[in-house]
């Protein structure tokens, strides 16, 4: 499943290398795309493994807002 997330609060190339990391870490995610200038991340991951809300939860426990 691939799919992107709304995300606010990234401000930097930091920021996206937070979420990149914290996603990464999350058991069946293949591919972590941040981008602070678009607001958005995407991922691609296996729904049998992860689920969207899990990752979602991930993103806002680094101090991010989810959309």
């Amino acid at each position: 499943m691939k799919t992107t997330i709304a995300v606010k609060g990234m401000k930097c190339g930091g920021c996206e290398a937070t979420v990149r990391e914290a996603v990464g870490a999350c058991a069946g995610v293949t591919a972590v795309v941040p981008s602070f200038k678009a607001n958005s991340v995407e991922v691609e991951y296996d729904e049998a493994q992860a689920s969207l809300e899990e990752i979602k939860q991930v993103i806002a426990g680094k101090g991010f807002q989810v959309g």
